[in-house]
């Protein structure tokens, strides 16, 4: 048993030394990255995947990341700080995308256990999001461009309320998914994980529309008593305001195929988060509904 834990020990040490050298050569584009998985109590695990991410209990993602010769990585550092003085997204009389036109722009993108999404899918406009977690990977913090700028005002107007909103995660690879499930399936086994890890090519973080929010109520945790919090509640009763929704609501689990997730917003368009938010609805009855494929 000693021997066993030694020999762990001196694995997690050389991934570190491995990742760090990887990281210093070739940046943050390299193919290979540690990622550190764990749930809603704390990281539990480290492994070795494209692209790798510090997760909690999560779901839906997608591949490459921008070039960072093109753009350089935020500094953990030096991060923007909310905006108080930023006005609010229009919602009630704004209109905003019919849902045609937002499906057209593909922000109704349905990716679920029975949707699966390409494993060679990738959004052409991923941009950095401002507001993150610092120690969680830095391969996470892009979503499309038109959800990263509603993400921008859905934190800045919550700093405004006195709130504290942060990105846990957004994009996350195909090939990053599947180390995921697959260390979930070894962790509690296949029909647990399938509960809240979605299998590679079924995770709407591949989207880029897609982000996990949590809070220092929390400890910047993902966890389901995030909707009992301040922040939990302001962000399920504000969201539709800057065109996200609840992705996986509670009591709509046989619909979703997911548990309840407090933490997980989708970015659908102000049109569709009015309609999704104000008639109860998922993404899969709001697209049902408006006859959507």
């Amino acid at each position: 048993m000693l021997n066993e834990k030694r020999i762990k020990s001196i694995i997690i040490i050389s991934l570190l030394l491995i990742e760090t050298f990887v990281w210093v050569v070739n940046g943050p584009n390299n193919s290979w990255s540690l990622g550190i998985i764990g749930g809603a109590d704390g990281p539990t695990t480290i492994i070795v995947g494209e692209n790798g991410d510090k997760q909690g209990d999560e779901k839906p993602s997608t591949e490459e990341q921008p070039d960072p010769n093109t753009e350089e990585q935020p500094d953990q550092n030096n991060v923007d700080q909310p905006d108080q003085n930023v006005e609010e997204q229009p919602d009630e009389s704004n209109g905003g995308l019919t849902a045609e036109e937002a499906a057209e722009k593909g922000m109704l993108i349905l990716v679920n256990k029975s949707h699966p999404i390409d494993k060679d899918y990738k959004p052409d406009d991923l941009v950095k999001i401002k507001y993150f977690v610092s120690d969680r990977s830095e391969t996470t913090r892009y979503m499309r461009a038109e959800a990263a700028e509603a993400f921008h005002k859905l934190v800045d107007k919550a700093a405004a309320d006195g709130m504290e909103l942060k990105m846990t995660t957004a994009y996350r690879s195909y090939n990053f998914q599947k180390i995921l499930f697959d260390n979930y399936v070894a962790k509690e086994g296949e029909e647990a994980a399938n509960q809240y890890s979605a299998r590679p090519g079924q995770s709407e973080h591949q989207t880029g529309l897609s982000v996990d929010v949590s809070s220092p109520s929390v400890g910047y945790q993902l966890s389901d008593e995030y909707g009992n919090t301040e922040e939990g509640k302001w962000l399920a009763e504000n969201a539709y305001r800057f065109g996200f929704i609840i992705r996986f609501p509670k009591g709509k689990e046989e619909i979703t195929g997911y548990q309840y997730e407090p933490w997980h917003i989708r970015y659908v368009g102000l049109t569709a988060a009015k309609e999704i938010y104000k008639q109860n609805l998922t993404l899969e009855e709001y697209l049902q509904k408006n006859n959507i494929e």
